[in-house]
Formats: structure tokens, sequence, C-alpha cells
């Protein structure tokens, strides 16, 4: 009995790991007949779909900064960013205008021409 105890004790290991990956009330019927759980997928450990969202709103939050203030205003607003403490300094360089977010830029003004008696935010 004590030399099959660690056999029983991989087996029912086995068994808890597929019953714990299962997906409940879902069902796969296979080739030969037999009705089996359908297993949960794989998933990556790293959450690139939250970086992806993230960059995105940051892209966004920008551009309407850049719209709403105007970019001698938000350029003045980074300057004072850069010459602050080291976090300041690496929220000004995230927050520096690029290609992308003047784009977008574009974006709004295109946007707020096209809405019906929409005021102009140039300058």
């Amino acid at each position: 009995m004590n030399q099959d105890y660690p056999n029983f004790q991989s087996r029912v290991q086995r068994i808890d790991r597929a019953r714990r990956d299962r997906i409940v009330g879902e069902f796969v019927l296979q080739s030969n007949g037999l009705l089996v759980p359908k297993q949960r997928r794989v998933r990556f450990g790293f959450p690139f779909r939250g970086l992806i969202l993230a960059f995105l709103i940051t892209i966004a939050v920008k551009a309407y900064l850049i719209w709403f203030l105007g970019l001698d205003v938000y350029e003045a607003g980074i300057q004072e960013l850069l010459s602050g403490t080291s976090f300041e300094q690496a929220a000004a360089r995230v927050l520096m205008p690029d290609q992308m977010s003047m784009w977008v830029v574009g974006v709004y003004d295109w946007i707020a021409a096209m809405l019906p008696g929409a005021a102009s935010t140039d300058g």
C-alpha cells in the first residue's frame, strides 16, 4: 500500500488539475462520441491588452490637452515640468507632443469643424 500511495497522489493531483482547468458548463463532443469538459485557454502572463489601452488613452489625453489649451500653452507647461523634479521630468518626456498625438489633434479639429455651432479653440 505504501508503494502505491505516491502514484495514487499523482493521479489525484492530475485529476484535480484537470477539474480546475475546465470551464464549468461547457463540453466538447470528441470524434469518438465521448463528451468531455472544455479546457480553459492558456493566457499570457503579461497584460498586453492593458498596456496597449494605456498607450492609446495617453495619446488621446495628450491630444485633447494640446487641442484644448493650444500648442503654445501646452509646450510652456511641458517646459515647466522639465525644470522640476525627476518625476516631473519623466512625466514631461511622456507628455511631449509627438506625431501621433498631433495627428489626433487634427482629428479633433476635424470633428469640431463638423459639429454644428462648435466654437473654434484655435490659439
